[in-house]
């Protein structure tokens, strides 16, 4: 085990602590701690509220402790049929999709947390996606005295505010005593945190979006035959149009470039933030003779998990994924030293979480081998 394993499972043995906060980057060994903590505790089952990409990973590590788990994906938790037993500890992963304070799944989860007579431990490996809302979400679980007043009295005791001239929730512009959130939540009762120190190089390629006058000066859509309606619409037809051509194929310019890192020695990892790039991209591989597989949010959990075990297999050499890549692919970064953002997000959580199915696991691990490309519009 490493020093923050240790740290976390030795402070279970001393206090007993009935509600945790695993804040580990990924690749840290959350699932396990978390399982080994529970088992401490005395406990020999428990609910785990994850993506279902991981379902079988948890299922493993629980067996190897001699627990039973009941896995549910956060979806299922939010259903109104879904029923939790009182009596029954729960890990609760990936916190952030349970979603914000005025969210059904942190409604329920904070409900639940509240009445549970066993232990619940949380679970985040992203500080970039911690904000002040995310920060109150997991304290009003931690330290529901803390939080009495709720989430107005938060921001206002905590937050340097400003005031919202179109709500009566305020701006929020940092924390008054902490740098940030991540430094906020790292210094809470029974959160146990180990940052994500590496320092990771993006190398950006530059390519000639070449779009149409009519989009550019007007907004006209030619290829739908339509105005664009808004900024976000705007943003996603500029990057299609940008790399994909009229007739759905990835334009040759780009493609080259996208060729070019395919060359590199060893497997390689493409991500493109929209399915319709993806798709776009594999078409126009497929043509080039490119043997490789794409995974998206539609694509059936089991076609998933096999494709995924045949990369790791080395079967093929290029897998092309849309943000299903995020969660649930560990040891992907055993059979690949090279990450592709074709299409990139304006999530900076989700990018790094991303760039972690490559990078090296636990607190070791050289970054030397490990590359990473951006393609950016001149």
């Amino acid at each position: 085990m490493f020093d923050h394993q240790r740290e976390y499972l030795e402070s279970i043995q001393k206090d007993n602590p009935q509600r945790t906060c695993l804040y580990f980057k990924t690749g840290a060994g959350k699932t396990y701690t978390s399982l080994m903590g529970l088992r401490l505790q005395g406990m020999e089952d428990c609910v785990v509220i994850a993506p279902p990409s991981t379902h079988k990973q948890w299922e493993a590590a629980a067996a190897s402790l001699g627990m039973d788990i009941w896995t549910m994906s956060h979806a299922k938790f939010r259903m109104k049929g879904t029923k939790l037993s009182r009596r029954l500890p729960v890990i609760a992963d990936e916190f952030h999709l349970f979603g914000g304070q005025k969210g059904q799944g942190w409604k329920k989860l904070s409900v639940l947390a509240r009445h549970l007579e066993a232990p619940m431990v949380l679970m985040s490996a992203t500080p970039n996606y911690n904000d002040a809302e995310r920060v109150y979400c997991i304290q009003q679980i931690l330290d529901p005295i803390g939080t009495k007043g709720g989430y107005l009295q938060f921001l206002y005791t905590n937050c340097l505010t400003e005031q919202n001239m179109f709500s009566i929730e305020p701006k929020v512009n940092g924390f008054k005593n902490y740098p940030d959130a991540a430094a906020y939540l790292a210094a809470m009762s029974h959160v146990y945190y180990l940052p994500d120190e590496r320092v990771i190089d993006i190398a950006d390629v530059y390519y000639d979006e070449d779009l149409p006058d009519e989009l550019v000066t007007h907004s006209y859509n030619r290829r739908d035959q339509r105005m664009v309606a808004s900024q976000i619409e705007m943003r996603h037809t500029t990057r299609y149009q940008g790399l994909v051509d009229e007739h759905g194929l990835i334009k040759p310019g780009v493609l080259e470039l996208v060729l070019d890192v395919i060359d590199e020695p060893g497997s390689v990892l493409i991500y493109a933030n929209h399915a319709t790039i993806a798709w776009s991209l594999s078409s126009s591989l497929h043509l080039q003779g490119v043997e490789h597989e794409t995974v998206t949010g539609t694509t059936p959990k089991s076609a998933k998990e096999d494709r995924l075990y045949a990369f790791k297999r080395r079967e093929f050499e290029v897998l092309i994924g849309t943000a299903t890549l995020a969660t649930g692919t560990d040891g992907l970064d055993r059979v690949c030293n090279t990450l592709l953002i074709i299409d990139d997000t304006d999530d900076d959580a989700l990018r790094r979480q991303l760039m972690g199915r490559i990078l090296p696991r636990g607190e070791f691990g050289s970054l030397a081998d490990k590359k990473i490309f951006r393609l950016v519009p001149a």
